[in-house]
Formats: structure tokens, sequence, C-alpha cells
């Protein structure tokens, strides 16, 4: 310690010897020595932490570099969500140096904290889902980490169908909970059960299905705000289910048997007339509506009053529906 001390002083007293001129050349040396020194090392430890073209010139680093480029995070540096240890982080530069691999090996494991730093910030320029659906089920409830559905596609986060299969495996097709409905077969999972909706069940909606099938050519189908039924489609529409609406009237409608027409043998749901036709009770009330706005229903049957019989009325009019109808003689109506 004597001897490094004695050094320095000798040192010391040589600088202290030399002209003023040269004293003056060798302090600007070493401030420009030491202040590019440490703007050399910034820009070094800039380039290699935080511009992805570091990365990029990694030969094996091209094609996740252009799916990046291309994906929702392309204005997201490498290394906020990819963060690797000092020691991992040479140990590749030495391997991608001297081994020259064709790819690269897996590095740099994303946790939910790099995850959680932005898309539960608050932030609004970020997705933010914590309280929605979808998150609240599976992030918290199940504590699934957000690479197990947003990361075994490179670079590509909207998780793929075949994700969900992974746990949900008797829905996909062929198995008890494919989807059944022809023309929702192609739809993506998160159609109809999103993800992003907040503080809501996963499951659809009314609302859910109404954004998409309000907007469709429904082949006359409408959906009336003042209809009688406001709950959930999927009360009657089970696409996991059946094709067709899983309706069972008579399950709510005890009374519809016996009241009025209702009861009349041809008017009765699950009547077989003599050519093999069943009644059914959309036959008559139009899905969606059900209450009777026109005569044409009617007529399908009763083709012989739809000219000369009341013109311009409803049928339900005259005709009671909840109470028994009584013929000209005082008789119950038996007929059609």
């Amino acid at each position: 310690m004597k001897w490094i001390v004695s050094k320095f002083k000798q040192f010391g007293g040589w600088i202290g010897r030399l002209p003023v001129a040269l004293k003056v050349v060798l302090g600007v040396s070493l401030l420009v020595f030491v202040f590019g020194g440490t703007y050399g090392s910034y820009r070094i430890y800039n380039y290699t932490q935080h511009d992805p073209e570091f990365c990029r010139s990694c030969h094996t680093m091209n094609i996740a570099w252009d799916k990046w480029a291309e994906s929702e995070h392309s204005k997201v540096g490498c290394h906020s969500c990819h963060q690797a240890s000092p020691i991992a982080s040479a140990r590749l530069v030495i391997n991608y140096l001297l081994e020259r691999p064709d790819i690269n090996t897996t590095h740099a494991h994303i946790s939910d904290e790099s995850c959680e730093k932005c898309h539960y910030s608050g932030d609004p320029q970020w997705v933010q889902v914590e309280a929605t659906a979808g998150h609240k089920v599976h992030a918290e409830e199940q504590n699934i980490a957000c690479q197990t559905c947003h990361g075994l596609r490179l670079h590509e986060f909207r998780p793929a169908t075949e994700i969900c299969a992974a746990c949900h495996a008797d829905h996909v097709e062929g198995h008890e909970k494919e989807i059944k409905t022809t023309e929702m077969q192609n739809l993506h999972c998160i159609e109809c059960h999103q993800f992003l909706r907040e503080d809501s069940p996963i499951r659809p909606t009314r609302e859910t299905c109404m954004e998409c099938h309000q907007k469709l050519d429904n082949n006359g189908v409408t959906f009336p705000d003042d209809a009688p039924m406001q709950w959930d489609c999927r009360e009657c529409h089970k696409p996991h289910d059946s094709e067709r609406p899983v309706v069972d009237c008579i399950g709510c409608h005890t009374e519809a048997r016996s009241a009025g027409l209702h009861a009349v043998p041809s008017h009765v749901a699950g009547y077989v007339d003599a050519n093999g036709r069943e009644t059914k009770c959309k036959d008559c009330h139009k899905p969606h509506e059900w209450t009777m706005k026109s005569r044409e229903n009617c007529a399908t049957c009763h083709s012989d009053k739809v000219e000369s019989h009341n013109p311009g009325k409803l049928c339900t009019e005259c005709h009671d529906f909840g109470k028994i109808s009584m013929g000209p003689a005082g008789e119950p109506l038996q007929g059609g």
C-alpha cells in the first residue's frame, strides 16, 4: 500500500514539474478521454440493451424481428419484455460469434411481471386487462401465466383457437362441445367469449350476440326492442349443443295448451295432422317477436279467410287465444 502511495506522489511531482502549457494539454486530453469513454460506453450499453437493431444484427433473429416489426408491440424495445441477465446475454453473444448457429436458442424468458407493468398499469396507451372477463377467470382465478396463452406463437399475441383447445379439448371439431351452428364454425372463440369485456362473465351476453346479428342479413329475422323476451340469447340458442335453437315454449307457457284457441287441436304444439305435418309454436309466433302483428301467419292455414274475412284487421282482435272461443251456436270452436 505504501508503495502505491509513493508512486502516486512521484507521479504527482512529475506532473507538477511540467510546463503549464503541457499541463493544460494533458488535462484536456484526460477530460476528453473520460467523457469520450463514458459517452462511448453509454452508446454501447444503449445499443445492446435498448435498440432492437442490435438483436436484428444476429442472423438467427431475422424471422423474429420481422414478426415483431409487424406486431402490436413494434414500438416496444426487445428488452422491455425480454430481460436476460448479463451472464445469459454474454453467453448468447459468445455462442453467436463462436458457434454461428443456424437458429437461435431459447432465451430471455418473459415473466408475468413484464406483461403486467404495461397491461395492469392503468396507462390508456396499453390495453388494460385487469377486471376483464377472460383474464379474471384465467389469470386471476386459475393463475394461468400470460405466456401460456399469449406466448406460444412467435410475436403473435392473439391466441389461436388451437391454444384455447389445448385446455378446452372437448370444444374442438369432432368432440362433444364443438360448435354445431354451421355459420359460426370458423369464428374465433373470443368473437363470442369476449376476453376484454369489463365486469362481466366470459360467457356471451345478449349484447354480445346483438353486436353481430343486428349487422347481418338475417333473412327476415328481426330483433325488436319491445320483444317480450329480453334475456340472454343462450337461453334458447346453444351453439355448442345444437345447430338450431333449443326452444321449449311449453316449459314456460304451461297453460298454453288449454288457453282459448291454443286448445284447438291444430293449434297445439306437437299436433300432427293427416298429412304428417307437426304443429310448432313458431309456425304462428315469429321468433324474437312472438306477439301476432299481422294476418299472414294465420292465413297460411286459413287461406279461405285471406281476402273476404274482415280485411284489414288482426285475427286476434276477434279470436281470443287467451280464453275459450265460442262458435255461433255457443259451442267451443273445434276446428282451425
